[in-house]
C-alpha cells in the first residue's frame, strides 16, 4: 500500500520548528535551557553569550541546563521522520530573526454564520483549564473576544498553567486584545506560573506596548516572581523598556496610535465571583439557624453543616466590637479567603434586594481577633495570589495522632497538615536535611519575595516540632531550611504572613 503521510509530515514539520533552536534556526544539538527565561538553544550556540538573544534577558552559567525533554522529543521525532521517510524535517540553520511564526490551525466557531457564545456557563474549562476566551484570545480574534466579554466571559480565570488571558496576549503581543481585556476589567497583576505576573512578560519578551498598556491600568512595577525578580530585573539596561519600569519613571503618553481609556484611579482587585454560594455557619445561635435556613430556601444558597473546600462565606457570632476568637476553622476560612460576615448579614438579609451584589464589607468579620487580618486574607484570595505557604515545605517532628492545645485551641498532625495544604505548602514524610534543599533553582516564597531582609526570604524547608516533645536533637537556622516551634506555624496564620522568627527571638 503506497501511504503517502501527508497530514503526519506537516504536523510532524510543524511540532519540529516549536523544538527548534532560537539562535541558528535547526534540530538542537545538546539542548540546553535559560532557567531564567525558557528559552531552549543547541548548547554551542549559547556558551559564549550572557543574555538571552530571544529576550534579552541577562543570565549567567549557572543558569543554563540540558534540557532532556526537548532531548526527548527531538528523538520522538527523528524516530517518527524514519517511519514516514521524512528526510527534511529539521529546517537549515537560519537567522533567528528570519524565522517565521507557525501557522495558525484555523478553527470555526460560528453557528449559523455567528460567533458561538455558550448559553450555559461560559467560563467552563477544558481539561487543560482553558475557557472559550482563552482560546480566542490565542487566536488574536478581536472581535470575538469583545463579544465573549460583553456576553459576561470572565477575563481573569486561570488555566491549570496559571495563566490568564491577558498573559497568554501579552507573551504573543497581541496589543489590541491585551487594551481590550484592560478595559475589560483584566488585572494586570495576577500571577501566573512562576508567580511572574503580565509586566514580567512583556519586559522578558520585550513588548514595549504591551508594558506601556499594562502599566496605565496600574500594573505593580514592584512585584517579584519565585525568582524574587521584578520585571526590570528581566530587562537590559537603559533600554525603552528599562526606562518606562524604573521606579521613579512616570509613564505619560502612550504612542503609536494606542487608545487608552482608563481611569486615573482605577482599582484592579479582581472580585471573586461566585457562580454557587456555598455556606458554613459557625456557632450560630438557634434564632439566626433559623434565618439562615428561611434565605437559603429565598435565595437558592447551600448550607453545609462543617467547614469545607467549597464553602465561600462563612457567618459568625461576633462580639460588639466586630471580633471573633481564633478557632481552626476560622484559620482555614482565612487561608482559604473565604468572607468573614456576622449575624447582622442574617438579620438584614430578607430585606435585600440581592444579598450578592450588595456591599458584604459592612457585615465583614473585623478582627479574628487581629483586626484587618480578615480582610487581608480575602484579598489575596480574590487577587489570585498564591497562599500563605506558596514554595514552602513542612515536616512535623512527632508522631502521635493526639490533640495538642495552641491558644486553646486543640489540634491534631492530621489537621495541621490540613491547614498547610489549604495555604498551599507541601508536607515533607522525612525530616529535610540540608543537602535536600541545595537546588540549582532557587525559589523565594511569594510572601516574603519583597523583603530581601527577611530572614525567611529564601527559606523553603520548614521542621516544626512541639516544645517539650520530640524537639529534634539537631536544629537548623540556615538560609533555605529552619526548625521552628508550632506556636510560629499558628500565629502566621493568625497574622496571615510569614512572621520573621527574629522578631520572636525564635533565631
Amino acid at each position: 500500500m503506497n501511504t503517502s503521510w501527508k497530514n503526519t509530515r506537516e504536523a510532524l514539520r510543524k511540532f519540529a520548528i516549536v523544538l527548534t533552536c532560537y539562535k541558528c534556526g535547526s534540530q538542537p544539538i545538546n539542548a540546553s535551557r535559560y532557567t531564567s527565561c525558557g528559552h531552549t538553544f543547541c548548547k554551542q550556540c549559547i556558551e559564549n553569550d550572557s543574555i538571552c538573544l530571544i529576550c534579552n534577558t541577562y543570565v549567567q552559567p549557572q543558569e543554563i541546563f540540558n534540557d532532556h525533554l526537548v532531548e526527548s522529543l527531538i528523538s520522538y521525532c527523528n524516530i517518527l521522520a524514519g517511519v514516514i521517510q521524512e528526510k527534511d524535517l529539521w529546517p537549515a540553520k537560519t537567522n533567528p530573526s528570519t524565522r517565521e511564526p507557525l501557522p495558525m490551525v484555523k478553527e470555526t466557531w460560528t453557528v449559523n454564520n455567528t460567533w458561538y457564545i455558550p448559553k450555559k456557563n461560559i467560563n467552563k474549562q477544558n481539561d487543560k483549564g482553558e475557557t472559550l476566551l482563552h482560546r480566542i484570545c490565542l487566536k488574536n480574534q478581536v472581535d470575538y473576544v469583545k463579544a465573549l466579554l460583553a456576553a459576561g466571559a470572565n477575563p481573569n480565570t486561570k488555566d491549570h498553567s496559571g495563566w490568564t488571558p491577558l498573559q497568554e496576549v501579552v507573551n504573543f503581543g497581541y496589543t489590541v486584545i491585551c487594551q481590550v481585556l484592560l478595559e475589560n476589567n483584566a488585572s494586570p497583576n495576577i500571577p501566573g506560573a512562576g508567580n511572574r505576573t503580565p509586566l514580567h512578560d512583556a519586559a522578558m519578551n520585550n513588548n514595549l506596548l504591551e508594558a506601556k498598556l499594562l502599566l496605565q491600568y496600574s500594573a505593580s512595577k514592584n512585584v517579584y516572581d519565585d525568582h524574587g525578580k521584578k520585571p526590570i530585573d528581566y530587562c537590559k539596561p537603559y533600554t525603552d523598556m528599562w526606562n518606562i519600569l524604573k521606579d521613579e519613571n512616570e509613564l505619560n503618553d502612550v504612542t503609536d496610535g494606542a487608545n487608552l481609556n482608563c481611569t486615573l484611579n482605577q482599582s484592579l482587585s479582581v472580585t471573586r465571583s461566585f457562580n454557587t454560594l456555598v455556606v458554613y455557619a459557625l456557632n450560630l445561635r438557634e434564632e439566626n439557624k433559623r434565618y439562615l435556613d428561611q434565605m437559603a430556601l429565598k435565595y437558592k444558597f447551600k448550607i453545609v453543616p462543617a467547614f469545607q473546600s467549597s464553602v465561600t462565606h462563612v457567618i459568625m457570632e461576633a462580639n460588639n466590637k466586630n471580633i471573633v476568637k481564633l478557632s481552626y476553622d476560622v484559620m482555614m476560612a482565612l487561608l482559604r479567603g473565604c468572607w468573614l460576615l456576622n449575624t447582622e448579614w442574617i438579620q438584614l438579609g430578607m430585606d435585600m434586594g440581592d444579598m450578592l451584589t450588595g456591599d458584604l464589607e459592612i457585615f465583614e468579620i473585623s478582627g479574628t481577633p487581629i483586626v484587618g487580618i480578615p480582610r487581608k486574607a480575602k484579598e489575596n484570595a480574590q487577587s489570585q495570589n498564591p497562599g500563605l505557604f506558596d514554595k514552602c515545605s513542612f515536616y512535623f517532628t512527632w508522631q502521635s495522632k493526639n490533640a495538642y492545645s495552641v491558644n486553646n485551641i486543640q489540634l491534631t498532625k492530621d489537621a495541621l497538615t490540613t491547614l498547610v495544604q489549604e495555604g498551599g505548602g507541601k508536607i515533607l514524610k522525612r525530616e529535610p536535611r540540608p543537602e535536600d534543599t541545595d537546588s540549582k533553582e532557587q525559589l523565594i516564597p511569594f510572601h516574603v519575595a519583597n523583603n530581601p531582609s527577611h530572614s525567611l526570604y529564601k527559606c523553603t524547608h520548614y521542621i516544626i516540632y512541639i516544645p517539650g516533645r520530640d524537639e529534634p536533637r539537631l536544629k537548623y537556622n540556615m538560609s533555605r531550611i529552619k526548625t521552628l516551634p508550632l506556636m510560629w506555624l499558628i500565629e502566621c496564620v493568625e497574622k496571615f504572613t510569614l512572621i520573621d522568627p527574629l522578631q520572636l527571638g525564635l533565631l
